[in-house]
């Protein structure tokens, strides 16, 4: 599961914890991205070590950056930029195509500035949030009562620890969003159980005496979703869904 990171003290009073934050922000908005000496803003560190900026206000701040448009606007599609925003401001990938046609619309008519604010300044980064907390990857942690293909897209976008978001990747995402299909999540060709994948959950009752509360499943994808339904039918509670 993706950790969670939040300043838990003003940053001039905790140096290096600032120093820790700011990382992980540059890394999350930029989408692990190497960044060059000249992309990294000082004046926005200063502000933010300062106590003049919250993390909120921070990663705004970097995302209406000419940094954060010349690598993911000028580089991309419309849709594919509004694609990496969701991942990268939301830590999820859109729900449908309405919902992404709906900020390309929001982009053409407001402009780039009012696009990223309808991310970082909206109700749902608050609740998921809040001001102080660095935004992450929640796919596995909020699919649970929605709908399992909008698991499997979040998915679909997380490019993995050592990978970044680069401008020319084919979406997978975006094919699915068109056509209504469920998109692969597993990519390499391999024999056994390489290409399932693993669902950690926690059951509501008892299971025996020599069984844990924490359980796993290795599944196909395929049948992730009966399995997933099953495991919530019996009182379960999913902690997260992962490549084996």
């Amino acid at each position: 599961m993706t950790d969670t990171i939040t300043l838990a003290a003003q940053p001039n009073s905790d140096l290096n914890h600032a120093g820790e934050i700011i990382q992980s922000i540059y890394k999350q908005v930029f989408g692990n991205r190497h960044l060059m000496e000249l992309d990294i803003n000082p004046s926005l560190e200063a502000l933010f070590i300062n106590g003049d900026l919250t993390v909120q206000g921070f990663v705004t701040a970097l995302a209406q950056s000419e940094t954060y448009k010349k690598l993911f606007l000028e580089t991309n599609s419309p849709y594919r930029f509004v694609e990496l925003n969701f991942k990268h401001l939301l830590g999820r990938a859109p729900n449908d195509q309405a919902e992404l046609m709906g900020h390309v619309r929001l982009m053409n008519e407001e402009g780039y500035e009012a696009e990223i604010a309808s991310y970082t300044y909206s109700e749902e980064y608050l609740s998921a949030f809040g001001v102080d907390q660095v935004p992450h990857n929640r796919s596995q942690k909020t699919f649970e009562g929605g709908r399992t293909i909008n698991f499997v897209r979040s998915a679909c976008v997380d490019t993995g620890f050592a990978s970044f978001d680069g401008a020319t990747d084919a979406s997978k995402l975006l094919n699915s969003l068109s056509t209504n299909e469920v998109p692969s999540i597993v990519n390499r060709k391999s024999v056994g159980n390489a290409n399932a994948l693993s669902i950690t959950w926690s059951s509501g009752k008892q299971i025996g005496a020599n069984r844990r509360s924490m359980q796993r499943s290795v599944v196909n994808q395929s049948s992730m979703s009966a399995t997933v339904k099953s495991i919530l039918a019996q009182g379960g509670k999913i902690i997260s869904i992962s490549k084996t």
